[in-house]
């Protein structure tokens, strides 16, 4: 009790915030909303791209860094979650992938599998995130952090061999 009382006495010293901006500064430079993402059902040409190097390579460098594979990771799973409610399931997926012309040999629900760190049967953006980090980490052969064209070519023909793909591709 003593102990609460000398931290509450502490903390009503503090007259500054010493962690981050203050409230009102953060507030004037946060957007009020994340720019939407339409479901790749409702706008395929949208998604498809950021499932190719060239589309994933936002600043045109001829290399993709984490954080482009990052948010295009973010993109991609926000367009297949048609419903917005946090989670890809397995007819989400297989709806995102057959509008984009994306049906490569392994099946959504393999894919899912592959990812579904819980065993729910359906992804969260976590687990999205996470796989998609670690399949940019085998594609980074020199661990540079960043992903050249024949990185990527190389990673592609790896997962091809192997069958288990952690995302959807194109070449």
């Amino acid at each position: 009790m003593a102990a609460a009382l000398v931290a509450g006495l502490a903390l009503s010293a503090c007259d500054r915030k010493e962690t981050g901006p203050e409230a009102a500064e953060s507030m004037a430079a946060a957007p009020a909303t994340a720019t939407p993402v339409p479901a790749a059902t409702a706008d395929p040409a949208a998604t498809k791209p950021l499932l190719s190097f060239e589309g994933m390579d936002s600043d045109r460098d001829a290399r993709v860094s984490s954080a482009e594979q990052a948010k295009a990771s973010q993109m991609v799973f926000q367009a297949m979650d048609a419903d917005k409610n946090g989670s890809v399931t397995l007819a989400e997926m297989d709806a995102a992938r057959d509008a984009i012309g994306e049906r490569p040999d392994l099946s959504s629900e393999k894919l899912i599998r592959s990812a579904d760190s819980d065993g729910d049967g359906k992804l969260t953006l976590a687990e999205w995130v996470a796989n998609s980090n670690a399949r940019f980490a085998r594609f980074d052969r020199n661990a540079d952090g960043e992903i050249d064209s024949g990185e990527w070519r190389t990673g592609l023909a790896a997962e091809t061999v192997q069958e288990t793909p952690a995302v959807p591709t194109k070449s």
